[in-house]
């Protein structure tokens, strides 16, 4: 008889079954990952793994995360939580508060779901929270949704969030419908023309419990974090660069340090030609001194490039985007990621017919990957350091358990080092940036400090050289 779907079991027969689950998975490590404030079970066990120790023999996919590991988003988003703790709290510039603290914020804010981290800030400064400044901010943030987002799921939860938190009356308010409906309502404008709602209505913003605090609180973020997107989608990223990181050199969203030679090559798009890409990478990593790589070092690895790009040539791997942002951010900072790598290929120092065939291939950035996996497609409640993130890409690559142990997983945070073992992935390989390299690795296979650049060259990619 087949094993049933579900079965009941007293307290002690549980306890058992840990032992049945380590038994059946070979997990000698198990991880503790505390659920939502609105979850019963306060924290889920998880078997975590074996780890695969490199050297590799082949390697059949990559699972990759997005923000700090593909793109430079890391910095954005905590622009935008910064944001969100600034109107909530009412000290909007530097002078009244000096904004999020790396060491004792940081760590909390990055590789969680947004809904974590909003409740870790909310928690953390409670104490300082102006209930009528987030009223206004919240009804700023209803405001603009409604009037600027095509995202149906985004409009959804505003609304939600609004009704939940008493403020069922302004959605009914005729002049808040005009003024979303009006097409004049934007990122430059929307406090000023919210203000006479928010006398009108603020004092209904009666959030009952730490739930809707954090939703409401979200939907402050996102409207920072998506204004930004929707601008950088028009035209205005090196502007908005310049203002938020005070570079005019960099864009808010391009691929991490070696992830436009990384993808080409792993994907077998790349032949000998990939020896020319050398320069780039052995430049970023003497930039860095403290790795402690020195140019002979890198000059002797330079051979390792075309060699794994014949192999990738012969057997290329799979590609998995995983990434704990909803779907409108995760399709607007890719296909801004996407369309930079297409055009640092055209200058690339490689025959002209590899650059057509890379420019060809990089023209759809959802072609570029075999499996898609963001927040929306996962409960709020269940993602990062939660497997199922993971399990969704592995199962969307089509990959068999038996392959598990070939998959590679890419993470710059703990959570997302947990969330790929949690899922079977027993290579998990910490990428560390300057915004996560104080988070703790203990469960990473590997710990790279030096990012893609340092896995390509010194590291092999992990495979036997």
């Amino acid at each position: 008889m087949a094993d049933r779907i579900a079965e009941y079991l007293s307290a002690e027969q549980a306890a058992a079954q840990i032992g049945e689950l380590a038994r059946l998975t070979g997990a000698t490590e198990f991880a503790r990952v505390r659920n939502l404030d609105y979850v019963l079970a306060p924290f889920d066990l998880y078997p975590l793994a074996p780890r695969v120790v490199p050297p590799l023999e082949r390697i059949a996919a990559f699972a990759v995360d997005m923000d700090g590991t593909s793109t430079t988003t890391e910095p954005l988003a905590l622009h935008a939580l910064e944001y969100m703790v600034r109107r909530v709290t009412n000290r909007r510039t530097p002078a009244e508060w000096a904004g999020l603290d790396e060491r004792l914020d940081h760590p909390y804010v990055i590789g969680n779901s947004n809904f974590r981290h909003a409740e870790f800030l909310l928690t953390r400064y409670r104490a300082q929270v102006d209930r009528a400044a987030f009223a206004g901010a919240f009804i700023e943030a209803a405001a603009w949704t409604l009037a600027c987002m095509t995202d149906a799921q985004r409009r959804r939860d505003v609304a939600l969030s609004a009704r939940n938190c008493g403020l069922a009356d302004l959605l009914a308010d005729a002049d808040f419908r005009r003024l979303v409906e009006g097409g004049t309502l934007d990122a430059d404008n929307s406090e000023r023309l919210v203000a006479p709602l928010i006398a009108r209505h603020g004092a209904a913003f009666r959030p009952a419990h730490l739930s809707e605090e954090v939703a409401a609180a979200l939907d402050i973020y996102y409207m920072r974090y998506h204004g930004i997107l929707r601008r950088i989608e028009q035209g205005e990223g090196g502007r908005l660069a310049h203002a938020l990181l005070g570079d005019s050199g960099r864009r808010l969203v391009e691929p991490m340090p070696g992830y436009d030679v990384f993808v080409p090559l792993i994907k077998g798009w790349l032949g000998p030609e990939a020896d020319a890409l050398y320069e780039p990478l052995r430049a970023e990593l003497l930039r860095h001194s403290e790795l402690g790589h020195t140019p002979a070092e890198l000059d002797g690895c330079r051979p390792r490039l075309a060699r794994l790009a014949e192999r990738f040539r012969r057997a290329p791997a799979k590609l998995a985007l995983v990434t704990a942002s909803i779907a409108y951010e995760t399709h607007a900072c890719m296909r801004e990621v996407i369309a930079v790598m297409a055009e640092r290929v055209r200058d690339w120092p490689v025959p002209a017919a590899t650059r057509d065939r890379l420019a060809e291939r990089l023209a759809d950035y959802r072609a570029v990957f075999d499996g898609f996996v963001c927040a929306t497609d996962a409960w709020e409640a269940r993602l990062k350091p939660h497997r199922d993130l993971y399990s969704l890409a592995l199962f969307q690559m089509s990959l068999p358990k038996h392959e598990y142990a070939a998959c590679v997983g890419l993470e710059d945070t703990e959570p997302g080092i947990i969330a790929l073992r949690a899922a079977g992935i027993g290579c998990a390989v910490a990428l560390p940036n300057h915004d996560t390299r104080r988070q703790d690795y203990t469960a990473a296979t590997q710990v790279v400090r030096g990012g893609l650049p340092e896995l390509l060259l010194v590291r092999n990619l992990l495979l036997k050289d």
